[in-house]
């Protein structure tokens, strides 16, 4: 029987006398933890060492923090503003401060991307798990509670919708109700809150399918909202690349952050003014008029049949797909969704848009479990027959010479976020006849004042080993792999290098004998510079086309600006001397009178003390350089 609880601590209470204190608590990824009832069982952990709870997930969030002044002064008013409802679940600050009680074990399976890079329990109790195999982990531990957040509408009465998160909890339920039936105990708990957008379909289960559900107001809240990221001349130049790869009538797969926005934008942009796009593709290096775009087809038309997405994530950037009409092909003539997802998290203008959907056409959303989304297992002639065409597009962090992609672990073995999904897409479009794996990469970053390639001879760790690759993309252009010899992808991927970095990586190969000793950089990858870019994307006839956040952003215009100034300040002082050539420079330069509206949004229109009147003029001089 159902248990309607308005107070989390009679849930954790409830969950305890189903099940006992032996608990293995599954909580979903992201938006869709029942935080409070989790909570409560921390509590019941921490006050009473004969519990043993082990709490397993992924991408715990909290609100971010700043290290340096500057960066607490830019943060804290965006905190206030966007996550001071936000409940940071206790176990994460627990983490924070490497103080987990004996008896309580939490395990994630992707962490917020560099939150805990220098945190050590967290390093230790990270699973590295493909995303698809997470509820084969849970079942093998014996997992016999489920804490999710629901929706609930007067529409739908005696329904439930897990709306953000069906993907592991509906490949876990047959497990919890088979341990029911053996006379094993488990715990399926609901946490109601309404500001998710209720989804129908899989994602709707009956209220008796709960054994608790916490309901009561004072513990609905907002949802975590991801602000995008400004979306750079590189990123743009990349997304241009992937968005020439993408047949129409397709299947597509993007993730999330700049350069998955950047793909949105520049496939609209493709639909919407394929003048402007082909235009832009011809001038681009590595684009169309290369010699070595050649590999691969270049799809430049509008979309008529449209796209369907079967992606992980549904992100801003694919509901800007769905929202512009792009993606409308629906899977099947049995199925007419035209996107199946596993999970969702965005902005608050993605959260607002699902909820403003009218009936048709959130039908066309199909919320569903990972094992639909992410494999060709169970009715694989039908996910064959949906996904024609596929091309599945993530991102990652660096990429051997060979071939190989490394997306979530440093040298050292630290990790930056996860593994999520990404193989089960690269593998998967090994399987299917006419799919891409694109794997989107930077070709350069700069640390601390420094250029280094993200294009590397070899790395330590691997997160796609060097048989399974496929195609890559830089700002520079594409790199198709497949099947290619190791002298093939060695070149093809020296041709999507930056510049300043192709001849230390040609005698790297050269050295090891995997290229000829005369090799030489074509010509027409010879320009693949920062400047080449600017050039292009600078141009005043091209600015309106590529706008720095193409799907809108949470931070205003003043704060927009302070991003730029606080950015050039960091690149600016990442040397030792430079930083007081700069420090210099702007406090004897800046001019605080210009720049009121950022320095008042800081907290430095009227410094106090010395200290505070050198960061006004140093700001000052930073917002003037970044925006001219």
């Amino acid at each position: 029987m159902t248990r309607r609880l308005r107070s989390a601590d009679e849930a954790a209470d409830a969950v305890i006398d189903i099940v006992g204190k032996d608990i293995v608590l599954g909580v979903p990824i992201g938006i869709g933890k029942a935080t409070h009832v989790v909570d409560a069982l921390f509590a019941r952990a921490q006050a009473d060492q004969s519990i043993s709870l082990t709490i397993f997930s992924g991408l715990s969030l909290e609100a971010p923090r700043g290290r340096s002044d500057m960066e607490k002064r830019f943060l804290e008013p965006l905190v206030d503003r966007l996550y001071s409802a936000w409940p940071t679940p206790a176990y994460v600050d627990a983490i924070r401060r490497q103080e987990l009680p004996t008896n309580v074990r939490v395990r994630e399976f992707y962490l917020r991307a560099g939150a805990f890079l220098d945190n050590s329990l967290a390093q230790r109790n990270y699973s590295s798990i493909n995303y698809s195999q997470v509820a084969a982990e849970l079942r093998r531990l014996g997992v016999n509670v489920l804490a999710q957040l629901v929706s609930a509408r007067s529409e739908s009465p005696g329904q439930l919708s897990l709306s953000s998160n069906p993907e592991i909890t509906l490949d876990l339920l047959p497990h919890l109700e088979a341990r029911r039936r053996e006379g094993k105990p488990a715990a399926m708990v609901g946490q109601v809150n309404r500001h998710l957008p209720y989804m129908t379909g899989d994602a709707e289960l009956t209220e008796e399918r709960f054994d608790v559900i916490l309901d009561a107001e004072q513990y609905e809240f907002p949802l975590f909202s991801l602000p995008s990221r400004r979306v750079s001349a590189a990123d743009y130049a990349t997304a241009m690349h992937v968005a020439s790869l993408v047949p129409d009538g397709g299947t597509l797969q993007i993730g999330i952050g700049s350069l998955s926005d950047a793909v949105a934008h520049c496939l609209r942009l493709r639909h919407e003014s394929p003048d402007i796009f082909a235009d832009v593709l011809d001038l681009l290096p590595g684009g169309s008029r290369s010699g070595r775009r050649a590999s691969l087809p270049v799809e430049s038309e509008p979309f008529e049949e449209g796209l369907f997405a079967c992606t992980e994530l549904l992100s801003d950037a694919m509901f800007s797909l769905f929202d512009a009409g792009l993606v409308k092909r629906q899977a099947d003539a049995g199925d007419p969704a035209v996107i199946h997802a596993g999970f969702f998290i965005g902005s608050s203008r993605l959260y607002s848009g699902l909820h403003d959907l009218d009936e048709t056409r959130r039908k066309l959303i199909r919320m569903t479990r990972i094992s639909q989304v992410n494999t060709l297992f169970g009715d694989e002639h039908k996910k064959r027959r949906q996904r024609k065409s596929a091309t599945f597009v993530n991102e990652t962090m660096i990429v051997t010479l060979l071939g190989a992609a490394v997306s979530d672990t440093l040298q050292g073995g630290r990790v930056v976020g996860g593994v999520g999904g990404q193989f089960d897409f690269v593998s998967m479009a090994k399987d299917l006849e006419d799919a891409h794996s694109v794997l989107m990469c930077r070709a350069r970053r700069v640390h601390k004042g420094v250029a280094q390639s993200n294009i590397r001879w070899s790395y330590e760790h691997a997160t796609v080993p060097r048989h399974h690759r496929d195609v890559y993309v830089s700002e520079y252009g594409v790199a198709a792999t497949r099947g290619r010899t190791d002298r093939q992808v060695i070149d093809a991927m020296i041709g999507i290098a930056d510049s300043q970095f192709q001849d230390e990586l040609a005698r790297e190969a050269i050295r090891t004998g995997k290229l000829e000793a005369n090799y030489a950089v074509t010509a027409d990858a010879a320009n693949n510079t920062p400047d080449a870019l600017a050039a292009i994307f600078d141009r005043t006839t091209l600015r309106e086309y590529f706008p720095p956040y193409p799907l809108g952003t949470e931070f205003t215009a003043t704060e927009q600006e302070l991003i730029e100034a606080l950015q050039w300040l960091n690149t600016a002082t990442a040397q030792p001397w430079a930083n007081w050539r700069q420090l210099l420079s702007g406090i004897l330069h800046g001019r605080a009178g210009e720049q009121s509206d950022g320095l008042a949004r800081m907290g430095l229109d009227k410094p106090a003390g010395m200290k505070q009147r050198a960061m006004q003029r140093l700001l000052a001089y930073a917002l003037d350089k970044a925006n001219p």
